[in-house]
């Protein structure tokens, strides 16, 4: 049997530690709608400069007002494959991760109104517009002590910690679910050139983390009773629930046939994030002993608040060939947690909303650039297409390598001019430093964000 004692003081820091390993930071609310990529075939295959384009149901997330545009009913559907590399280096160890997801993407519907000028057009439907995708999996030495591995192991209350020698760590890390909106949407002319739109969505969704971390004492430095560890193991899961509601205000200016101009804003949003959390850790010794520990598990719920998001667009039509631009900005310094409506200060959200601070010391104001473009093809009714995307990093200091960059290609295809075809293809790359408090030595990983998207729109 273990010693009493030795199990006691274990238990003890382990308990608190957990508590603590739990604790919300600004990555948090960052990953909500950081990296948000939309949807849409033709509009993500000219690389998502579409607000000064924006005419099919896809303009209900670009552009509301370009609904404005569309004569006649049409029906909406589209699916996607995503894949996620990474490319890994911990502690001088390469190694990879990949996740895979095929799903439905989008289902929409538009409703032009017969009037007697102008337009009245309105829209509804479901789109997936972020996916948590994310895997690391590494093994290597670290000599870094882990303040999460800390342990009483005798009666004077002397803290050993188990680090500061060569240790093995192992991790593996998985992260899958996606943020969906259910929208509705309406566009009217309000001039013979201007429209102007609105669309109200209502957000849901879900991730669902795994993180699976061994350590070993694969160099017997800890070999003294009571410090004779062999290993340490956790496993976490967390899920995580998000919902909300939104509404963006957006106009289109028709600069005759040729050109087209796009702005709009996205309102003040509030996330209600819920959590539910379980860990399940034990300890082994040399001499064959094993304490495992009662799984810790909870919930805690929170909101995140966003501020306003403003963007613009312009497309250019020469002929056959249309061109395209466009911009998003945000001040991500703006961004707080806050209580929600249920909770008090009381209910241990103090360290939550110490975080705030950081929101404005540590994150800066982006612009988002979208770049593209197509040209009709003289045979079969078709287009090709092809893009870019600047996304940078919400990270005041960030390297210019965590930014992230976005090719994109796409075709498009018209059949008994009524079904329309759409294909487009998205590769994302960048870097990024990811830390835990199990592995405080970090990763550096470099991203590859693969997407296939495939939609199918018939008017009638």
């Amino acid at each position: 049997m273990i010693d009493a004692k030795k199990g006691l003081y274990i238990f003890i820091i382990l308990l608190l530690t957990i508590f603590f390993g739990y604790a919300q930071t600004t990555q948090d609310a960052i990953r909500i709608t950081d990296n948000t990529t939309g949807f849409g075939a033709r509009a993500l295959g000219m690389g998502g400069a579409y607000a000064g384009v924006a005419d099919d149901y896809s303009a209900i997330y670009w552009n509301p007002a370009g609904l404005a545009q569309i004569r006649k009913m049409e029906f909406w559907m589209e699916l996607t494959h995503t894949r996620f590399s990474n490319d890994i280096l911990y502690q001088g160890s390469p190694s990879s991760a990949t996740n895979n997801a095929t799903r439905f993407n989008s289902l929409g519907m538009v409703f032009p109104v017969p009037t007697y000028r102008g337009s009245l057009v309105f829209a509804f439907g479901y789109q997936r517009l972020k996916d948590f995708e994310y895997a690391n999996n590494f093994r290597g030495i670290s000599s870094l002590p882990s303040d999460r591995l800390s342990f009483y192991l005798d009666t004077t209350n002397t803290v050993y910690n188990f680090g500061g020698q060569p240790l093995q760590r192992e991790e593996y890390v998985s992260d899958e679910g996606s943020l969906n909106q259910w929208s509705f949407g309406g566009a009217m002319d309000v001039s013979p050139n201007i429209s102007v739109g609105l669309s109200l969505s209502y957000w849901k969704g879900s991730s669902n983390y795994l993180q699976e971390f061994t350590q070993l004492d694969i160099y017997d430095n800890f070999t003294l009773y009571p410090a004779n560890f062999y290993d340490y193991l956790e496993n976490r899961k967390i899920l995580s629930k998000y919902s909300s509601f939104s509404a963006k205000l957006s106009a289109l200016f028709r600069a005759g046939r040729f050109a087209r101009i796009g702005l709009g804003m996205e309102l003040p949003q509030t996330f209600n994030v819920n959590e539910d959390y379980r860990s399940e850790s034990s300890v082994s010794f040399d001499d064959g002993e094993i304490l495992n520990f009662d799984p810790e598990e909870g919930t805690f719920e929170y909101d995140v608040k966003i501020p306003f998001r403003f963007f613009g667009g312009a497309s250019l039509a020469f002929g056959p060939i249309l061109v395209s631009a466009s911009a998003k900005y945000m001040d991500w310094t703006q961004m707080k947690f806050d209580l929600p409506s249920n909770a008090s200060l009381s209910d241990d959200y103090s360290d939550l909303l110490s975080e705030n601070k950081n929101f404005r010391t540590d994150y800066r104001e982006t612009v988002k650039i979208n770049l593209g473009g197509e040209i009709g093809l003289p045979v079969f009714d078709s287009q090709l297409r092809a893009g870019f995307i600047y996304d940078p990093s919400p990270l005041k200091n960030a390297s210019s390598d965590n930014n992230r960059t976005f090719i994109t290609a796409g075709y498009g295809i018209l059949i008994d001019r009524v079904l329309k075809l759409d294909a487009a293809f998205m590769q994302g790359t960048w870097k990024q430093t990811t830390y835990d408090d199990l592995a405080p030595a970090g990763t550096r990983e470099d991203v590859t964000y693969r997407k296939i998207l495939l939609t199918a729109s018939y008017r009638f």
